[in-house]
């Protein structure tokens, strides 16, 4: 089936799902075998790379080192810092040679399928994006992916142009050919019964064969020794063949000698392959290893055979001396846990000896205590994760985390320079969740003083808003205000409030926003801060604008202007707040004194040593004033100036609208071709990050696009969606542009819903009479006279 999909030329994917430990890899390695003597049916490139490594200690795991390596491979000199453009970059080099491109185990970056909102999606946003790039133009090549749970992301893709194979444990009489298989003997019902009893469980039927046949002669009788089968590990069909696989591990484990089961757990303390320098600093100055100190190299060679006979240690790879030892995930984490359990202290002290060895490696290796590129900074990122599981969770924060990767000066100021010259948002994050090992919500219970778990939750919190995961900033930003409530540090609670309106905000979710932007505006009343006092009410009008309300907005932005008026220092609000009065009076009023004083205050916008996000929204409403005044060069080199600073600024949540009022002016000036490739960026992060605010503004140019080509079908089809979102979120400023939108589809197609175009534009001027949106007038006139025609 596999080799059939791959020969498809309409076939461009393929995903193997099945629980841990039945034979994804195993079926991807014999799958290969057989089309390399094809040459791979004519792929130019071929490249593997496996995640089931990762993740055993519940540390956030992420794709950047795949995209890396796979980008270095293509033979690409120059990569991207940015994580999204490097998965756009590699589709680009798909489409220009034919490749193979295998990922196995995906499951690190999936959400559990239980865990709501995100039910199984894919929580790393460079492989998201990579996968909604590539099924646009896959060009000839392949992609095979391998995971525990189903890929969500594929629901997208038509059924036609993917193969999704779900394996399933083996039927018991291939359960007791592949025992016979591996030297086990019996009668075929005593095969049958050790299948029956494992319930056909690939990796457990290894196991068990190996065992037997190393310890027993291959005597099946030997089976029933295993410890009795408890469900202790829950009653998922994965979480009882994974605990099938522990039952015989058990059994394992009682024969081990001491050499071989302090190796094992030594394994155990990693998230992939151990390394041989980690190997030599771990015998030399782990606690844990002390039986292996005094083993000649006659003795690790017997150790390490009979463990590659039982299946618990994977063969070295080639003819050299090994440079590695690895495990299949599912032995590496028992025994790990095991270490964990029986002997806390010296899993600790273990993890402390690689802390201290990875915290010297970028000076050892490069010279350098401050290292400057990614992979000088590999060592400090591994760093932190030992030194978290060592429990020295204040050195591997301020020691490393803060002063090293971030690179804090001795006065407690932070450069953030792995996140703004490296754009290592995700490794971060990967180092960050050594200080939750509960999930994001909460950090650590150390002696970390809250202080510190306040920004180590605001710290997480920027960096899943900075990767477009906007749902899972939430958490820590919402329990890193009740810290600084706790503390009554109101300036930091309602700053953080803040943060948190611009969260809800892209996601539609209008009416938690409002809740607690009025709390923002409680919070910074409370404080002395007057930069808290006077942005506060601005995020509360930006709601009420969103939600139609625009006469209350504008009374909340009057009242921030007179407070930002009283310290002498500005005329108009200024920055982010500045831009969002400015597009509420371009809703509110459509005169030439309006579009002049908008104009004027865009002056106001960006302050002294203003940021590129100021930029970015001062050409922004620079370029929607141009384009309102039909001055169209200045708006169009206004457009490109906006979406450049936006681009550097590296905010993704906020980048939509940029693409999305650029493809509004070029549908009107009928670049159709230019609105189209604006259309489809702005929905690439839109889809991505669940913004189901900037989905509404998307359907709604894309249904002018639509009318523009005459394809009235996807039109209606964008009227129907974007009617229901504005129900669930309560985004009722588009109330009037929804019901223009509709006139024109009648004009087109006949009636909609039963209601001919006048009935929507009398409806439409209605609406904009009643808040207030005279600046959607002589839209409406234009509809009007269309209709008319």
């Amino acid at each position: 089936m596999l080799t059939q999909a791959f020969t498809n030329p309409n076939k461009h994917l393929a995903i193997i799902v099945a629980a841990g430990g039945i034979g994804k890899s195993a079926l991807t390695d014999e799958w290969l075998r057989q089309i390399a003597t094809q040459s791979y049916h004519g792929k130019a490139r071929v490249f593997g790379w496996s995640f089931y490594s990762q993740g055993s200690h519940d540390t956030f795991t992420n794709s950047q080192p795949f995209f890396n390596e796979v980008l270095r491979f293509l033979e690409v000199t120059e990569i991207p810092a940015d994580e999204i453009k490097k998965a756009q970059l590699l589709v680009r080099c798909l489409q220009q040679q034919p490749c193979l491109l295998i990922l196995d185990g995906l499951e690190p970056l999936q959400y559990a399928e239980n865990l709501s909102p995100m039910k199984g999606e894919l929580q790393d946003s460079a492989l998201k994006a990579f996968i909604a790039c590539f099924r646009r133009t896959p060009g000839k090549s392949f992609v095979l992916f391998s995971s525990r749970q189903p890929l969500v992301e594929l629901k997208k893709w038509q059924a036609e142009n993917y193969l999704s194979l779900d394996l399933k444990t083996l039927p018991h009489d291939d359960g007791a050919k592949l025992l016979q298989a591996l030297g086990v003997t019996g009668k075929t019902e005593e095969l049958l019964a050790i299948s029956e009893n494992l319930n056909g469980h690939a990796l457990s039927l290894m196991l068990i064969g190996h065992l037997l046949k190393e310890y027993h002669q291959g005597d099946c009788r030997y089976a029933g020794m295993l410890p009795i089968l408890t469900l202790a590990h829950g009653d998922s069909d994965a979480e009882k063949d994974s605990c099938h696989a522990k039952q015989v591990l058990d059994y394992y484990d009682s024969l081990q000698d001491a050499a071989s089961r302090c190796f094992l757990q030594l394994l155990g303390l990693f998230d992939r392959p151990m390394s041989r320098e980690e190997k030599a600093v771990l015998i030399a100055d782990a606690q844990h290893a002390e039986p292996l100190r005094t083993l000649t190299e006659k003795e690790w060679q017997a150790v390490e055979q009979r463990l590659e006979n039982c299946g618990l240690l994977l063969g070295k790879k080639g003819s050299l001396n090994r440079l590695e030892w690895d495990t299949h995930p599912i032995i590496r984490a028992y025994f790990g846990q095991k270490f964990k359990e029986n002997r806390p202290e010296s899993f600790k002290q273990a993890h402390l000896v690689l802390f201290n060895y990875y915290k010297k490696v970028p000076q050892r290796e490069y010279g350098k205590y401050l290292p400057d590129t990614l992979e000088e900074m590999q060592p400090l990122y591994r760093a932190v994760v030992h030194g978290g599981l060592a429990g020295e969770y204040w050195q591997a924060l301020n020691d490393v985390y803060k002063k090293r990767i971030l690179r804090m000066n001795n006065i407690g100021k932070i450069e953030f320079y792995s996140r703004h010259q490296l754009g290592a948002y995700s490794q971060d994050l990967t180092a960050l969740s050594a200080f939750f090992p509960s999930g994001w919500i909460k950090p650590t219970d150390s002696d970390l003083p809250e202080v510190e778990q306040a920004w180590l939750l605001v710290d997480v919190s920027f960096c899943l808003m900075s990767l477009g995961r906007l749902q899972e900033a939430i958490g820590p930003r919402i329990t890193g205000v009740k810290f600084y409530k706790k503390s009554e540090n109101w300036a930091y609670a309602s700053s953080g409030i803040q943060i948190l309106v611009s969260l809800h905000l892209p996601l539609g979710q209008l009416k938690e926003a409002q809740e607690v932007a009025q709390q923002a505006v409680k919070y910074a009343n409370s404080s002395r801060d007057f930069d808290q006092r006077v942005t506060a009410p601005c995020y509360i009008a930006t709601v009420l604008h969103c939600r139609g309300n625009l006469r209350e907005a504008y009374d909340y932005f009057q009242e921030a202007e007179a407070l930002f008026q009283t310290s002498g220092r500005y005329e108009y609000i200024p920055s982010l707040s500045g831009f969002w009065y400015c597009n509420l009076l371009l809703d509110s009023f459509s005169d030439i004194t309006t579009l002049e004083d908008v104009e004027t205050r865009a002056a106001y916008i960006v302050p002294d040593h203003g940021s590129l996000l100021d930029a970015a929204v001062t050409a922004l409403i620079l370029a929607r004033v141009f384009a309102a005044s039909n001055k169209l060069v200045e708006a169009e080199g206004a457009f490109q100036a906006a979406i450049k600073n936006i681009q550097k600024a590296n905010t993704i949540f906020r980048i939509p609208p940029f693409y999305l009022y650029r493809a509004d002016f070029y549908i009107d000036q009928s670049q159709l071709d230019k609105a189209y490739v604006d259309l489809n960026s702005a929905w690439e992060i839109i889809e991505r990050c669940d913004m189901k605010l900037y989905a509404v503004d998307y359907l709604l140019i894309h249904g002018r696009f639509s009318l523009a080509i005459a394809d009235y079908d996807t039109g209606l089809n964008n009227y129907k969606e974007a009617k229901q979102l504005i129900q669930e979120t309560g985004y009722h400023l588009h109330d009037a542009e929804l019901d223009l939108f509709a006139a024109q589809l009648c004009q087109q197609r006949g009636n909609v819903d039963g209601k001919n175009a006048n009935h929507y534009l009398q409806k439409a001027k209605n609406r904009i009479k009643e808040i207030g949106q005279e600046g959607l007038t002589p839209y409406w006139e234009k509809v009007s006279d269309f209709c008319a025609k």
